[in-house]
């Protein structure tokens, strides 16, 4: 902060505003790599075939799974 503050206001503003443009950017990779991620993995899908078994398991309703993390 004290860096920061030595700097005169023109510098610190372009500072300021490259930071943002980075953070931004980096968001925007982070959320592209995820949905590629997401198309080619494609998580949960062998979970979803092995419910539609129906192998005898219980049915727990939302409900029921927030109550047991309180417990």
């Amino acid at each position: 902060m004290s860096g920061l503050a030595a700097l005169d206001a023109k510098c610190s503003s372009r500072l300021g505003i490259m930071t943002v443009s980075y953070y931004l950017w980096t968001t925007f990779v982070a959320v592209v790599v995820g949905i590629v991620m997401v198309s080619i993995i494609h998580p949960g899908g062998a979970a979803q075939k092995e419910d539609s078994d129906n192998s005898g398991k219980p049915i727990i309703s939302s409900a029921d799974a927030l109550l047991d993390l309180i417990r």
